[in-house]
């Protein structure tokens, strides 16, 4: 009953974990050994036109625009024979191939762009169709269906066009901190990682093309869990097919060729990685899914590959900076790694310690015993070892996440979780644990969570773009809050469960009141301020230290 963890809330269940708002912090290492974006990162790029502020320097002649889609009579039979699809879904099976035949009666053109075969694929006609598919069985008709790509014809960025500023300027921070690791007026070198992409290939010309054009040597890293795999069983030339059993891509050896035969090269020379990392100033990693990026650097036993020792030694040697978003980010942690699961299922269903669920597993029976596609997951092993302090999860306010980290905190027993909000990123110094925060929105601390099967509370802090602090593994030590007066340009919402409704709800905290409470569906959540606690408005948030949060399930017969 949410009634008793709320009346538990201002007692010693939630005690205030002694971190205090500081005017002045005290001097001290302006080095940054991590660099960590929630998601949501969106640039102007010939490949996403509606980014950018003015597209007119876009060249459709030297430039990748689109990805296209070909539907002449071999691509549907290729799409659709049963080398692709199991016994069990030969109804889905039959329903693509009249689905795909409609849409080409339609257009009666064998080849058109991505964008406009997924609108004609979402029409009435074909929508049950599309609907019943899972994400991995689209994404599998889009990699078999798609035009071979031409690296003539290279995705290019322009940081300046961006109409999101914010992530712009993340960017050149990003570069701008890779620097501290060169002699002025050197180039930095920055290997990007595109290890947790289901297609390896996909976002190589957009990274390339972002790092170089703010003033680093960017170069792709091959490594990913792939070419593991077909290390480990001596199968380099087979890699297209370990690229359907692990990442579950289709094709790719033919649609990039030139990728594919480099990433073929990689793997069979074995060990170079070595000496990329040993010379670079810097390492990303891209988004998507951590399990994938674990699985390139955590050896099966959960013991780090000689690789990511030598990764997390020139990190503590200051020689290397490693940064990501995403999934990039939340995979860094030492403590349990979330992979998956909503806030409402985290609440009542709590965790489990397994393997994600594919997404839309649930349409394609693929979900893992004892889950579903909105089930809280976690390693509970950990991730890359990088980020010693706390649990790490990203796309933050705007999903909801707060409760689903706090049940990964409390089942976990983990005194300290931290969530990033999308265009935002968090710079840390892993020795003295001091950190900053920019961008656009907030970083969230969540610190002694406790749950009950259907409840869960804990003391929370949350700090905005301009805030800096410091944290040990056990809570937030200090911090200065940020200050601003701009306000945030964003529709207000009340839900909590998928959207930031919490964080837009707690600007009343910043007033005269000190507790809140939102209703979602089934869910309660109350949030309460005490003696303890410290609030200051920025940029039209309410950042908030020792604040109280409680989420609960209740059904309408326990209200």
């Amino acid at each position: 009953m949410l009634k008793n963890i709320t009346g538990s809330i201002a007692l010693a269940m939630l005690t205030a974990s002694g971190a205090s708002s500081a005017q002045g912090q005290e001097q001290h290492d302006n080095y940054r050994h991590l660099f960590m974006a929630g998601g949501g990162l969106e640039l102007c790029s010939s490949f996403r036109s509606n980014q950018c502020d003015d597209a007119d320097w876009i060249d459709n002649e030297t430039m990748r625009t689109d990805r296209y889609i070909d539907l002449s009579s071999k691509s549907l039979e290729k799409v659709t024979s049963d080398r692709y699809w199991s016994a069990y879904r030969k109804d889905a099976q039959e329903e693509v191939k009249d689905a795909l035949q409609l849409i080409h009666e339609r257009i009666n053109e064998d080849r058109m762009s991505e964008r406009v075969f997924e609108r004609e694929f979402t029409r009435r006609a074909t929508l049950p169709t599309y609907n019943m598919l899972s994400d991995a069985e689209y994404a599998k008709i889009i990699d078999l269906l798609e035009v071979t790509m031409s690296s003539d014809l290279p995705e290019v960025v322009d940081v300046d066009e961006s109409l999101n500023k914010k992530s712009a300027e993340i960017y050149r921070r990003f570069i701008e901190f890779t620097r501290q690791n060169v002699e002025a007026g050197e180039q930095p070198l920055v290997y990007f990682s595109t290890a947790g992409d289901r297609d390896p290939y996909a976002k190589i010309d957009f990274y390339r093309s972002t790092f170089e054009q703010l003033g680093a040597d960017a170069r792709w890293l091959p490594l990913d869990s792939a070419v593991v795999k077909a290390r480990a069983e001596n199968r380099c030339e087979e890699l297209n097919e370990i690229q359907q059993e692990v990442q579950g891509a289709y094709d790719r050896d033919r649609v990039y060729r030139d990728y594919y035969q480099q990433q073929v090269a990689f793997c069979k020379a074995g060990d170079t990685e070595y000496e990329m990392l040993n010379d670079a100033d810097a390492l990303f990693l891209t988004g998507s899914e951590q399990d994938l990026i674990r699985n390139t650097f955590v050896q099966d036993d959960n013991s780090a590959t000689d690789l990511l020792r030598m990764i997390v030694a020139r990190v503590q040697q200051k020689k290397l900076l490693v940064g990501g978003t995403s999934a990039g980010t939340t995979v860094m942690t030492s403590k349990p790694v979330i992979s998956n699961g909503t806030t409402a299922s985290a609440i009542t269903d709590g965790g489990v310690a397994t393997n994600p669920p594919p997404y839309g597993c649930d349409l394609d029976n693929t979900c893992p015993q004892n889950t579903g596609p909105d089930t809280l997951t976690y390693h509970p092993f950990g991730g890359l070892g990088l980020f010693h302090f706390a649990s790490l999860d990203t796309h933050f306010s705007e999903r909801g996440r707060h409760g689903r980290l706090m049940r990964l905190a409390a089942d976990s027993s983990t005194p300290l979780s931290i969530g990033i909000d999308e265009n935002t990123a968090m710079l840390t110094n892993l020795e003295k644990g001091s950190f900053d925060i920019i961008g656009e929105r907030g970083v969230f601390f969540v610190e002694n969570a406790q749950g009950t099967p259907n409840a869960v509370a804990s003391t929370f802090h949350y700090l905005v773009s301009g805030a800096s602090g410091m944290i040990s593994p056990f809570g937030l030590q200090t911090a200065e809050f940020a200050e601003g007066e701009n306000i945030v340009q964003a529709e207000p919402t009340t839900n909590y469960l998928t959207d930031r409704g919490f964080i837009d709800s707690m600007r009343v905290l910043c007033g005269e009141r000190t507790e809140m409470t939102l209703l979602n569906k089934e869910y309660r959540l109350v949030a309460q301020l005490d003696d303890s606690s410290r609030t200051a408005s920025a940029g039209g948030e309410c950042q908030i230290i020792n604040g109280k949060l409680g989420i609960a399930h209740q059904p309408e017969e326990a209200l």
